[in-house]
């Protein structure tokens, strides 16, 4: 059985770190290989957790022999009233996270210290636990995840198809406007998200609108629940703030359903009104392959 990366389900950390790069076209694939062993070498001084994954052309590159069953780059989403989403396609996604931001920045210098001779830093974010795992705009964020092994079922090719014990991630930078946002009454906010706002309980029946964030993503096909693994953290300063959304699925067309039910791309004509308060700036796809699976791809001895 493949192992999963174990930061994809590590709790309890506070503050994140994301680097995205693109890897140099000229850079040998074992100089490649090379830069990503040491680079998940790296540890901090106190406990940190790492997970690594590729873009499709990335993973390709350095994986000839075989691919993940739907993986491709992420493409560009328009939605209705002009919204939509960015493909901003990167290679390498580096996901760091601990209890102390001194480590997350004294891992994350350390693996940059070997990937920039052989990719560009295109994303340097870092991340933090809001008060009790808030969104910035207020409202728990992820009650909805699913726990234990419903997690790992959501998050987790499962096995018997090519890349098992891994996992397709989304990666997406979201800047809010609070000021926008805030300027609502909190029944006006609760009905944006689909959840009251202090103790985070989902609206049910005719109390939940359609255009609800909860309503667009809470979804099924065929009687069944397209549920992800979500692993998001708010950023940022005060001149720009948001959310670094960050999911993990067993198929990557999870993904694209949800993203098409928020930006009114579904079909219905009904977007998510939490997009008229936040936009993604940012969009990758990614794999995050298993522990296994990431050993072997850093230490083949083969050119392509």
């Amino acid at each position: 059985m493949s192992l999963p990366q174990a930061g994809i389900f590590t709790e309890g950390r506070t503050h994140f770190y994301y680097v995205e790069y693109q890897l140099h076209p000229e850079a040998a694939t074992q100089d490649v290989r090379q830069a990503l062993r040491s680079a998940l070498a790296v540890k901090g001084e106190k406990a940190s957790e790492t997970v690594v994954a590729f873009g499709n052309k990335a993973w390709d590159r350095l994986n000839p022999t075989w691919h993940p069953e739907g993986f491709q780059a992420f493409s560009a989403l328009a939605g209705v009233d002009g919204a939509s989403v960015p493909s901003t396609q990167r290679d390498v996604l580096f996901w760091i996270q601990s209890g102390r931001r001194d480590v997350t920045m004294q891992v994350v210098l350390a693996i940059h210290s070997f990937m920039h001779a052989v990719g560009t830093l295109q994303l340097d974010l870092a991340g933090f636990q809001y008060l009790d795992s808030r969104d910035l705009i207020g409202f728990i964020d992820g009650t909805a995840n699913p726990k234990e092994d419903k997690a790992r079922e959501a998050a987790l090719i499962p096995e018997g198809k090519p890349g098992a014990g891994g996992a397709f991630v989304l990666s997406q930078q979201w800047v809010h406007n609070l000021p926008a946002f805030h300027a609502l009454s909190q029944s006006e906010q609760e009905r944006v998200v689909g959840r009251t706002k202090p103790d985070s309980i989902e609206f049910e029946g005719e109390a939940m609108p359609p255009t609800a964030h909860v309503s667009r993503t809470d979804y099924q096909e065929n009687g069944k629940a397209l549920k992800i693994f979500r692993r998001s953290a708010p950023y940022g300063t005060v001149k720009e703030h948001g959310l670094y959304f960050l999911a993990f699925s067993c198929e990557l067309r999870r993904f694209q359903v949800l993203l098409e039910r928020m930006f009114g791309a579904s079909g219905d004509g009904v977007s998510d009104k939490l997009i008229r308060y936040s936009k993604p700036v940012t969009s990758s796809y990614w794999f995050a392959p298993s522990r296994e699976a990431l050993i072997q791809v850093c230490s083949l001895d083969t050119e392509e």
